[in-house]
């Protein structure tokens, strides 16, 4: 049976092997084995309950243990298959897995662990969003065969400063330069993100290509059960036209607002399932 110690050591597990290289295969059984037992944990320990949608053409569902009820998981991409989970990413490990197929586990992968996680302990916040940044440093590591760094230093005025960002990877090889910014939900703090692109525009323009990874932007009540999503489209728009542009920005499950504005205006803001990041590949690392 897995309980909460099991849990609790294979999340700081993730942690100390992303830690050491988010390229090494060490990395990858790390997650997989925390995205194992938290299926196991949340199908064993907890009820799977519906949830009351309030976003057009989405349903939810959560799970529920004495009375802790967890983020919304969206019914259309959360998948109950251990067994599939398990083949599909040890199929992308070895490289021989279609696309397609491994978009259709990349959602469990990424919230299963954030569910159990909560259940564990409902008022760490840091601990999904550290295990999803971890997560998507992994995936993109291993598709562009390079360790990320996390610092870049700018010349001010002779003084040499050095800022902090989540992940800026240096692909060589005529190859564009990535920062990529990856945050579980956004609200008002997205603008960092936007921040970051633009002093590294001002480093170089055109060096560093913006991509931004983000899970989704749905708001629970958790004595009515009901799910809504909270967008900001035209601060979006605004800091993307006139603050610094990402080249692509993937969501895991688009907020229907967002998927309108990208829809209303194209030319500036490209705003995707995080599956069609593996159809986008090469147009992002080339420039």
């Amino acid at each position: 049976m897995t309980n909460f110690d099991d849990l609790k050591n294979a999340y700081e597990n993730v942690k100390v092997t992303c830690k050491k290289g988010l390229m090494l295969k060490s990395a990858g059984d790390s997650i997989l084995n925390l995205v194992i037992l938290s299926m196991k944990f949340l199908e064993k320990e907890s009820d799977f309950i519906e949830l009351v949608s309030l976003v057009p053409g989405k349903e939810y569902n959560s799970y529920k243990r004495n009375e802790v009820v967890t983020r919304p998981a969206n019914r259309s991409f959360y998948t109950r298959d251990i067994e599939k989970v398990i083949s599909l990413w040890r199929k992308w490990e070895k490289d021989s897995i279609k696309q397609e197929e491994f978009s259709a586990i990349t959602y469990t992968i990424a919230l299963a662990p954030c569910l159990a996680l909560e259940l564990l302990n409902r008022q760490n916040k840091k601990g999904p969003a550290t295990y999803f940044e971890c997560l998507i440093g992994h995936i993109f590591a291993k598709t562009f065969g390079v360790e990320p760094t996390k610092g870049i230093s700018f010349s001010i005025n002779g003084r040499n400063v050095r800022m902090t960002m989540d992940f800026l990877f240096k692909l060589g090889n005529g190859k564009t330069n990535i920062h990529l910014p990856v945050k579980m939900s956004t609200r008002e703090r997205v603008v960092q993100a936007w921040s970051h692109q633009r002093l590294l525009d001002a480093y170089g323009k055109g060096i560093y290509k913006g991509v931004m990874v983000l899970f989704s932007e749905t708001k629970m009540d958790s004595k009515k059960l009901e799910v809504v999503e909270i967008c900001v489209p035209d601060q979006w728009l605004i800091y993307q036209k006139l603050l610094a542009r990402l080249d692509k920005i993937y969501y895991f499950d688009v907020p229907e607002r967002y998927q309108v504005l990208t829809n209303e205006f194209p030319e500036i803001i490209e705003i995707k399932q995080f599956g069609e990041f593996f159809n986008q590949i090469e147009s992002i690392v080339h420039q």
